[in-house]
């Protein structure tokens, strides 16, 4: 009895170190002047002269950035959204949320960490993605240690809708193609989540603010160098680009700005780009690999990926 007790009282304190070195480690990002960061980080610095993509599989590509003379750190991931056999998957989805056949508003539920989403998905790459609280719908203590959550945003599953849009939020969209427009999915960058702008949509996930629209990189007064996660489209919605910023620690990798993610979106290709949840939330996963040098222990709200049909991550795991 004394050995489990002991045992019990090592995985508490365990657990509780860890949760202290997690936010230790989480540095402040202080804020920093428009002028001063176009000064201090030049887009030299973040921005590769050639884009080294790397093929995942059929469709997918990704792309990893580091400069060595400077502390920036990004993951990037190219999807063809017309690639034979490509499925779009997301949690929650409306067997997981519905109640007698009806989604409960607000729709509170225990959570998963995109690590677990992609490894029950089988998705090839999988992203967290809308903002969201605790029980409440608040970023209180309990929804950072916890798991409950409730979606600050958009999410919408197959057609359903299982989280309320948020109008002074962005969002990205997905709508099925099969007919004389093509096959696969196009994606929709919107600048605020409302209901004409949803209409139709099949998949929905939201943001916090567009950063990209048509090739424009837009401004934003404050700026602070942050841990991010963000999409964006190609000009014809049939490419969807994925980027993940490292920020946690500083010392090897700063973060980046929102305009300065705009930057990066617009060298990949996109038209038009949204942020994500980011900070401590930013996760990315290829091929069931964390394709962060670090982990995270937060539990998204939610998270969405691709997947190819027939196939699983672990095929193209290396």
């Amino acid at each position: 009895m004394k050995n489990c007790r002991k045992n019990q009282l090592f995985i508490i304190f365990s657990e509780l170190l860890l949760v202290m070195i997690f936010f230790v480690a989480c540095a402040s990002h202080p804020q920093i002047e428009p002028e001063l960061e176009d000064y201090l980080y030049p887009v030299e610095t973040y921005i590769p002269e050639k884009l080294d993509w790397q093929q995942v599989c059929p469709g997918i590509a990704k792309l990893d950035f580091e400069n060595p003379e400077f502390p920036v750190i990004y993951h990037a991931v190219r999807i063809e959204l017309d690639a034979p056999g490509l499925e779009l998957v997301t949690f929650p989805d409306y067997e997981f949320a519905a109640v007698d056949g009806t989604i409960p508003q607000p729709f509170i539920y225990r959570s998963r960490k995109t690590s677990t989403f992609a490894k029950k998905s089988g998705a090839l790459v999988a992203m967290n993605a809308t903002p969201f609280g605790g029980r409440k719908g608040k970023w209180d203590l309990a929804a950072k240690l916890g798991a409950v959550r409730q979606l600050v945003g958009v999410h919408i599953e197959n057609g359903n809708m299982i989280a309320a849009p948020v109008e002074r939020y962005a969002a990205l969209l997905f709508k099925r193609l099969d007919g004389s427009a093509g096959t696969g999915y196009m994606a929709e960058v919107l600048d605020s989540q409302t209901a004409e702008g949803l209409q139709g949509a099949d998949y929905a996930f939201g943001g916090f603010f567009t950063v990209l629209r048509d090739g424009q990189v837009r401004d934003f007064k404050v700026r602070n160098h942050d841990s991010r996660s963000g999409a964006g489209v190609s000009k014809d919605g049939r490419t969807l680009y994925l980027l993940a910023v490292e920020g946690e620690f500083p010392r090897k990798s700063q973060g980046l700005s929102y305009p300065q993610c705009g930057q990066v979106f617009k060298a990949l290709g996109c038209d038009d780009a949204l942020e994500f949840d980011g900070g401590s939330s930013t996760q990315l996963f290829i091929n069931g690999k964390n394709a962060m040098n670090y982990s995270s222990i937060v539990v998204q709200g939610n998270s969405f990926g691709f997947r190819l049909s027939g196939l699983m991550s672990a095929t193209f795991a290396r």
